[in-house]
């Protein structure tokens, strides 16, 4: 009879106190540290790239930065009958001194109402070794144009332009008449002659100095 009353008073006491050893059991087992390391910053090697710089040839076109008041003569041509021309240039230097920008502003006449107004953007090309110059105009005209820079007092500028929707060659032509004072051709080469499309003088603004960029 002992016997029967102690087994289960036996087990009955391992169920009661099991609980009790468990949680003893886990209250000492150690903290789990993490396993995985915090990520590190991704580091770069060498420093950044040096900025580039305008070509130092682009400082020949700091003459022509300012306002320039010009008039001359359009002679008869295919473009239009003969006549008088009056207009204001705005040059500057643009983007960080690698361009300059300019824009044309021709005067409304009596016999020409609809005035050209033009912008161009010339810089250096270092691979070519030569100056690039882009014109757009309010006739839906444009053209390219390099020139190899300064040959004396003479500047001239040769390429192409767009009339019509055909490709002609097109020149321009600076000439330095004094510290503030240029003579400008321009030409087009139609049916195989060269063919004057305005021949100017251009006098810079008393005090007009380069724009700022």
């Amino acid at each position: 009879m002992r016997t029967m009353w102690i087994v289960p008073s036996l087990v009955g006491a391992l169920v009661m106190t099991a609980p009790v050893v468990m949680a003893q059991a886990d209250d000492k087992k150690p903290e789990r540290k993490m396993d995985r390391k915090p990520a590190e910053p991704v580091k770069t090697e060498g420093a950044a790239p040096a900025m580039p710089k305008p070509a130092p040839e682009l400082a020949q076109l700091k003459w022509f930065a300012g306002t320039w008041r010009c008039q001359g003569d359009v002679p008869d041509s295919p473009m239009g009958p003969a006549r008088k021309s009056r207009s204001t240039v705005m040059i500057r230097p643009d983007l960080g001194g690698f361009w300059y920008s300019g824009i044309v502003r021709e005067d409304k006449a009596p016999d020409h109402p609809n005035p050209m107004h033009g912008m161009f953007h010339e810089t250096y090309d270092t691979g070519k070794k030569q100056f690039l110059l882009l014109w757009v105009d309010n006739y839906g005209g444009w053209a390219t144009e390099t020139s190899r820079g300064w040959d004396g007092d003479k500047r001239v500028y040769e390429g192409e332009g767009a009339m019509g929707g055909k490709m002609l060659p097109v020149r321009d032509t600076f000439v330095k008449k004094g510290e503030a004072q240029m003579g400008h051709k321009a030409e087009m080469k139609m049916d195989g002659r060269w063919t004057t499309l305005g021949d100017e003088v251009c006098k810079k603004a008393a005090g007009a100095g380069p724009a700022r960029q």
